[in-house]
């Protein structure tokens, strides 16, 4: 897979995210599945910023912390936010991720390498494969809490392109 094909499957992945975030209801971002669930807010929050941590990680390893257990905690203190506040940092974070890995080169993209806390030393095309995961995951989580809510979605709203 080349760079820009990565670039575009992803666009592809994270573009219908805008339009879930927007079907949370206002009165619902403080609403969790389960006592160790992240919010509602606290979630968009989560998906919206990953993509700039995952940008910094796979370009050049620098994770914003050192081991899973530190990101774990971390998410306990995850800060909720408005809908619009996701949407701006998802936006925001989207433009960042793809000036980052874009710039990388086509070697550098499938041969380098680089140390993750998850992965441990791991490929970058492996690392950008797992932001995906990543993002398809709590996308999905999202979709799940929505349906709870008697939120009328759609596998549309996973997959929908504009």
């Amino acid at each position: 897979m080349t760079l820009q094909d990565y670039l575009s499957y992803f666009d592809d992945v994270v573009r219908p995210t805008e339009q879930l975030f927007r079907l949370i209801p206002v009165d619902k971002l403080e609403w969790k599945p389960t006592d160790n669930s992240f919010t509602l807010g606290q979630q968009i929050a989560h998906i919206a910023g990953a993509l700039g941590v995952y940008a910094h990680g796979i370009a050049n390893g620098d994770w914003g912390f050192k081991s899973m257990r530190e990101r774990f905690v971390l998410n306990r203190h995850t800060p909720a936010v408005t809908v619009e506040e996701a949407v701006r940092l998802l936006n925001e974070n989207w433009v960042e991720f793809r000036k980052i890995v874009g710039a990388l080169s086509e070697e550098e993209f499938n041969t380098g390498e680089v140390d993750s806390p998850q992965l441990g030393r791991a490929p970058r095309w492996r690392l950008a494969m797992l932001a995906v995961e990543h993002h398809s995951n709590h996308k999905a989580e999202l979709f799940m809490s929505l349906k709870q809510l008697g939120v009328a979605v759609n596998t549309g709203n996973l997959y929908a392109r504009k």
